[in-house]
């Protein structure tokens, strides 16, 4: 993924560096706040002096501009942290808001616990949860009522957040751009997640990279789980599942949507799930 940013708007130094944080305005009290490492993202609803924050972005540098932001520029306090799936390119700025109430589902630590790649500096970004839930929890916070539901895809522990009032779903990791990511999951988990989502019926989606965009993600990322699935028990079937390697990302998207160098990486690594454990067999 390129690692340019937009500048923000008010070229604030920060100590010795230019903030490369880019910040989408959504609504007076909704920001998007998107870091520099992987496009991981944080969501900032505010409330008054108060703010809460959705994830925690992926290394100390873009949880620093995240805190400066929140703190100095919005003079906000953060009261919660939500975290959709605790993989640690989302934990940065955990410890960096003490006050702040961290919200996570029970099986937490089962999804940390599972994670394959994590440098030194994001293992120390790990910080316990303070509220946990099982299915769903509840949250009013100023005009927006959160309704966070447990919806294993991504991960055991993914949850989802509903936001009824901007229109608006936080899918955590169950969507990566248009598509899905097999490494932690199966495919049957997935095509379920990619349902629940959309029985929520928004027209808006935020995945925990880059910014909000359209719903009708969940559309093609039920075409690309589909036809992947088609096309690799094709591979079984003919040849043993030799030509799997081959199969190539635009070919699982409908007629005319090409995927991002940033999708292709996950493809890449989605046909190697297919091939280590048989799926689709």
């Amino acid at each position: 993924m390129d690692s340019k940013r937009i500048i923000h708007s008010t070229n604030v130094s920060r100590g010795h560096y230019i903030c490369l944080m880019e910040i989408q305005k959504i609504e007076d009290d909704l920001f998007v706040l998107i870091g520099d490492a992987y496009d991981s993202n944080s969501t900032l609803l505010v409330h008054g002096s108060d703010a809460l924050l959705i994830e925690g972005m992926a290394t100390r540098r873009d949880a620093l501009e995240l805190q400066g932001f929140v703190e100095k520029e919005m003079h906000k306090s953060v009261r919660f942290l939500v975290c959709t799936h605790y993989f640690s390119d989302h934990l940065a700025a955990l410890k960096l808001f003490p006050a702040g109430e961290i919200i996570a589902q029970e099986n937490y630590i089962h999804t940390f616990q599972s994670e394959l790649y994590r440098t030194e500096e994001e293992q120390g970004n790990f910080a316990e949860p303070t509220i946990l839930f099982s299915e769903r929890l509840s949250l009013r916070w100023g005009r927006f009522h959160l309704q966070m539901f447990h919806n294993s895809g991504h991960t055991m522990s993914t949850i989802n957040i509903d936001i009824p009032e901007a229109d608006l779903i936080h899918v955590g990791d169950n969507l990566v751009g248009n598509m899905v990511y097999l490494k932690y999951s199966a495919p049957a988990l997935l095509f379920r997640a990619l349902e629940n989502i959309q029985r929520k019926g928004r027209k808006r989606l935020l995945s925990s990279h880059s910014g909000i965009r359209d719903a009708s993600a969940v559309d093609l990322a039920q075409h690309y789980l589909a036809e992947l699935e088609k096309r690799a028990q094709t591979s079984w079937a003919e040849n043993a599942g030799d030509s799997i390697p081959k199969i190539a990302l635009d070919d699982c998207y409908p007629g005319g949507t090409q995927g991002t160098p940033f999708e292709n990486i996950f493809h890449k690594r989605n046909l190697q799930s297919i091939v280590e454990r048989r799926l689709f067999q």
